[in-house]
């Protein structure tokens, strides 16, 4: 598939992600009322925001440098964030559960799933930044 194909996917996809999240935190807001989380769920959204045009703004420039999409150095060091991602999620969801049981939190059941998978997305963020400026 051209680069300018993935590169028009990856709008649709990020616009699609954004408008998901952006939706839900207006429906959270309208729901429980303007609180603290709901400020949170409002950081979180325009920080996502923030990220998503920055990540395209540099793919783009990288694609009109000629450059492709992914190499062999973005594919490697997608490898190892993906795995220390998994092995930290891993961690990330005992210590959830634990900390659910031990300190009674009350948090619906429905929000662990997203509690768990919000943090992997973060972990492999995180990971992805750290091996892409230790270098190889």
């Amino acid at each position: 598939m051209p680069n300018k194909i993935r590169f028009f996917l990856l709008i649709i996809l990020m616009f699609l992600i954004i408008s998901i999240f952006l939706l839900w935190t207006l429906m959270y807001i309208l729901k429980s009322g303007f609180d603290l989380s709901s400020i949170l769920m409002f950081v979180a959204s325009a920080l996502f925001i923030i990220f998503a045009v920055y990540a395209l703004r540099r793919v783009h420039i990288s694609l009109k440098r000629g450059d492709p999409l992914k190499d062999e150095r973005t594919r490697n060091i997608e490898k190892k964030a993906a795995a220390l991602a998994f092995y930290i999620g891993i961690y990330w969801l005992l210590v959830l559960g634990f900390s659910i049981d031990r300190f009674n939190l009350e948090i619906p059941p429905s929000s662990v799933p997203s509690l768990g998978i919000a943090g992997m997305a973060v972990f492999f963020g995180l990971s992805y930044w750290y091996f892409s400026k230790k270098g190889e």
